[in-house]
């Protein structure tokens, strides 16, 4: 919240004051009306009641222009930082060099979307809360110049009114901490079983799912119904306390008037200016709900850009990650490339892949695989550089529009088999990320599903490159799925290509195909490839084939010379 409420000082500077005098002239009109009847209806004077009608007139325009421009400037402040807080959630999760959360996606997305509106909500809050507590301390000044009575009854309702606020805020900021996490846990839930969904009817515990999800559901239903109750008891004791103290001056005004001691037109005035101060009363005794839903939110995103290692003023965050993705899509430097040149090929401290070159990676070891994977990919600093530039997790993002490294766990999102592909194509293979949608042109992804041999999935899937693919490719098969994410990385032309695994799901026919269609769409002397893999028919395609246990390099050479060597050949045979 502090860093919202300094990003935004300028407009507060502006907005409070201007809100404040808002108020004030509303404030301002039943002491004008008390006045006009005194010294212009009941005396007489028609002159002074007409100027004072069309004063009124002239303070409800003032006041209602001043909170019309108030209200336009909080709103814009509110939507700018819930925009900002999505984008830099988003950007921190996704950020390769954040850290690893143990977070369900559900919790995930429900704090950088339910949470990040509602912690925003300070700016929406700030500019009527000020102006509001000002007002009321200003019309009990009022009450208590007109009768000293009046401003001490007014003043006691008010203290009374702190003290219930600060009592129950506690209690509804535990009781909105708890429905969120309820809420977070059982959309964490939600997600598991969507996730999962094929897996549990294969194993046939449906009902099961559905009976878990169910309690989850419950729980929080009843964590909603508890924060519910509290805030309306809260509500209620505020209103009580208002209620009671305003028909308490609003009686003392009329005993103290029947009395002689106050005027009609003062009369009048504080029943006006009473009414004024309910209606803000009632506005303010809201403020402990918005409070602790506001704060609570705030603090969830606050502990989640800690687990990611990252700050909510990160200026990394949200626009820089844009604008290296768009580097990435082509429109930064290379839609003045056209198509990016080589990186100066792949080097690692026992490996180097040079341009021009396809070398194939066979570790004894998975563990081995794994460690080149996460060097190449930034997550370790193993020494590994592309070109002369190095890869360290600091570094890693930067070099995004050079390195692609296509994990062996497939990774896809909800929207059609071209957008899928299109997600780093660059500007230069035809393909323009702006009209993905409707382009007529698809011979660039063509040319990728060929690659991987994928082109049966437009015979397969019903609508061609316009299905609809769902999130993580539920409606696939696992080879299905593989030799998207394998078009994928293709199509994104890389000068330096790294794929783990990438022909586990298919069989041996398929696989023969994409090695030699992925070998002929990868050879040019602008492009290096590292395959780290164990499959054969990848071996046999690769230009050189490095064989790797417990870290150390054993042999190199072709596949064919190095399948006489008994090692290598418990390792690779199928």
């Amino acid at each position: 919240m502090r860093s919202m409420v300094r990003g935004h000082r300028r407009m507060l500077a502006v907005v409070l004051p201007l809100a404040t005098l808002s108020e004030g002239v509303e404030l301002l009109m039943p002491i004008v009306l008390g006045l006009i009847i005194d010294h212009g209806v009941l005396a007489g004077d028609l002159r002074l009641t007409v100027l004072g009608a069309l004063g009124l007139i002239v303070l409800r325009l003032i006041g209602v222009a001043l909170w019309a421009y108030t209200f336009i400037q909080s709103q814009k402040a509110c939507m700018f930082e819930r925009h900002r807080l999505r984008v830099g959630l988003t950007g921190a999760v996704l950020d390769p060099r954040s850290r690893q959360v143990r977070r369900p996606a559900g919790e995930v997305l429900s704090i950088a979307t339910s949470d990040a509106d509602k912690a925003s909500d300070v700016l929406d809050m700030l500019p009527w809360v000020v102006p509001s507590l000002l007002t009321v301390l200003a019309a009990s000044a009022y009450l208590a110049v007109a009768d000293l009575w009046l401003g001490l009854t007014m003043l006691l309702g008010i203290v009374v009114m702190v003290v219930v606020i600060r009592v129950i805020t506690p209690t509804l900021s535990a009781r909105y901490d708890d429905q969120q996490s309820q809420a977070a846990e059982a959309a964490a839930t939600a997600t598991d079983l969507v996730h999962g969904l094929r897996v549990l009817q294969g194993l046939g515990v449906q009902s099961r799912a559905r009976a878990s999800y169910r309690r989850r559901s419950q729980t929080a239903l009843r964590a909603a119904l508890v924060n519910a109750r509290y805030s309306g008891i809260s509500s209620g004791l505020t209103t009580l306390v208002t209620g009671t103290m305003l028909a308490a001056v609003v009686v003392l005004a009329a005993l103290r008037t029947l009395d002689g001691a106050l005027s009609l037109g003062v009369l009048i005035a504080v029943v006006g200016v009473a009414r004024y101060v309910m209606g803000m009363l009632q506005g303010l005794s809201g403020a402990p709900v918005w409070w602790a839903s506001m704060s609570t939110s705030a603090r969830r995103v606050r502990d989640l850009y800690s687990d990611l290692g990252r700050t909510v003023d990160d200026p990394e965050l949200g626009l820089g990650i844009l604008t290296t993705l768009r580097d990435d899509r082509g429109e930064g430097r290379g839609a003045a490339e056209g198509r990016r040149e080589g990186a100066g090929g792949l080097h690692l401290p026992k490996l180097s892949v040079a341009d021009g070159e396809i070398v194939a990676l066979a570790c004894a070891d998975a563990e081995d695989a794994d460690v080149v994977i996460d060097a190449v990919s930034g997550q370790i600093d193993a020494g590994a550089r592309v070109g002369e530039q190095p890869i360290t997790p600091a570094a890693r993002l930067t070099l995004r529009s050079d390195l692609l490294v296509e994990p062996h766990v497939v990774d896809l999102f909800d929207g059609t088999l071209r957008e899928q592909l299109a997600t780093r194509a660059p500007v230069g293979s035809g393909h323009d990320s702006g009209d993905c949608a409707d382009s007529d042109d698809d011979s660039w992804a063509d040319h990728a599903l060929h690659a991987a041999g994928a082109e049966d999935l437009l015979r397969i899937l019903p609508d061609g490159y316009d299905t609809r693919i769902l999130d993580r490719g539920a409606n696939l098969s696992g080879g299905q799925r593989q030799r998207i994410a394998l078009a994928r990385a293709v199509a994104a032309d890389a000068p330096v290509l790294v794929l783990h695994d990438p022909t586990t799901a298919v069989d041996a026919v398929t696989e023969q195909n994409i090695a030699e269609a992925l070998v002929a769409a990868r050879r040019r002397t602008d492009r290096a490839t590292l395959l780290v893999t164990r499959a054969p028919a990848l071996l046999q395609a690769a230009d050189r084939v490095v064989f790797m246990r417990g870290g150390e390099v054993l042999s190199e050479g072709v596949h064919t010379d190095l399948m006489g060597d008994e090692e290598y050949w418990e390792v690779v045979r199928r």
